[in-house]
């Protein structure tokens, strides 16, 4: 964070022009960013802002001798910096200064708000979300476009979303996704349970098409088209890595089973080893749906921040000026600008070769 010559502090911005156009969240990161400014606008502060192209999640962001950056889709160490990303269903976002999911302050240290989740009212929590929950069933509303038809006659059944391969955040796996698919299709398989699985809708990879196309010769395997509304809805059970999905299907009051690090982590039964994944699918621990609805109330209402929230981006802004002190020197930096281009471009070569 720096000084302008009148005294005003400067922050540096990025600029996702990229996700603007994106077709499923391209209007929601407008609105959230016409938000954003509007809360910097108050503040009074002067803009550095930096271009930001798609693929450039893992570069360092400025950290140290006072520098605030309000950073899209990024993590890292935690410093005087706010990582924003969209959250796991419209209209929220969250604001973390070491990024999002598993790579989130609250993912590494879920201790720190306990009390604040415990402080919660219990039944202005559980009318919150299933106020939510209805509003997201009757508009099939979800992070990505949901198809409309329902395409399965069983109910009760364990229901598996799958992830893109290259997401970002696999590195919170605990587990190898088709070990861990083997591994739920025969627990399920001995318990009577059929499954349900849906792919990703923008995964594209041959050897994800390989895996469902095996698995789907299974009795009682098949993969689904279907909305993750009526999948999630008749399933007994719901299984997965980290995907946005589960969280979902808290919502929905489904219990969920995950193998991987996440920032709704402690609202599931989480599971680190084969043999507790198998253990878990047979006799899965009864979800406490207080803690549940309590702990959602807190993500969503004071966690994240909705897109339209102008008062509440400010705060979130204004804490971390507050916390930071004003250093010498220009907020230019064309060493950040050029780091961010240079993990882009890897990002994807990296995506293109493997």
């Amino acid at each position: 964070m720096t000084e302008a010559g009148d005294g005003r502090r400067i922050v540096t911005l990025e600029v996702p022009e990229a996700w603007f156009r994106d077709p499923d969240d391209g209007e929601r990161h407008r609105l959230f960013y016409s938000s954003l400014l509007a809360a910097l606008a108050d503040l009074d502060v002067l803009l550095d802002p930096v271009w930001l192209p798609r693929g450039a999640e893992r570069a360092p962001r400025p950290d140290g001798a006072g520098d605030v950056t309000i950073s899209f889709h990024s993590y890292g160490a935690g410093g005087d910096i706010l990582r924003c990303k969209e959250g796991y269903i419209p209209p929220f976002y969250t604001m973390d200064g070491m990024g999002y999911a598993c790579f989130s302050e609250l993912a590494s240290h879920p201790d720190r708000h306990a009390d604040a989740i415990s402080r919660q009212d219990p039944d202005r929590a559980a009318a919150f979300v299933q106020a939510l929950a209805q509003d997201l069933r009757q508009g099939n509303r979800s992070k990505y476009r949901q198809p409309d038809h329902r395409d399965h006659a069983q109910t009760g059944y364990l229901f598996v979303p799958l992830q893109v391969e290259n997401d970002s955040v696999a590195q919170g796996l605990w587990l190898d996704t088709r070990r861990a698919m083997h591994c739920l299709v025969e627990a399920a398989a001995a318990r009577g349970l059929p499954v349900i699985l849906k792919r990703h809708p923008r995964c594209k990879s041959r050897s994800v098409s390989r895996m469902l196309a095996e698995l789907a010769r299974r009795p009682g395997v098949s993969v689904s088209t279907g909305s993750v509304h009526s999948l999630i809805a008749d399933a007994r059970l719901v299984v997965g890595a980290n995907s946005g999905v589960l969280f979902e299907a808290l919502i929905q009051g489904k219990p969920v089973i995950s193998y991987a690090a996440s920032d709704f982590g402690p609202a599931t039964q989480q599971v680190r080893s084969y043999a507790a994944l198998a253990e878990a699918i047979a006799a899965p621990a009864l979800p406490d749906a207080r803690f549940r609805d309590r702990f959602l109330f807190w993500y969503l209402t004071e966690y994240c921040v909705r897109a339209d929230d102008v008062a509440a981006i400010r705060r979130r802004i204004g804490a971390v000026l507050d916390g930071s002190a004003p250093a010498q020197g220009s907020g230019r930096n064309r060493a950040y600008r050029l780091r961010l281009y240079a993990y882009s471009l890897a990002d994807r070569l990296r995506k293109r070769l493997f």
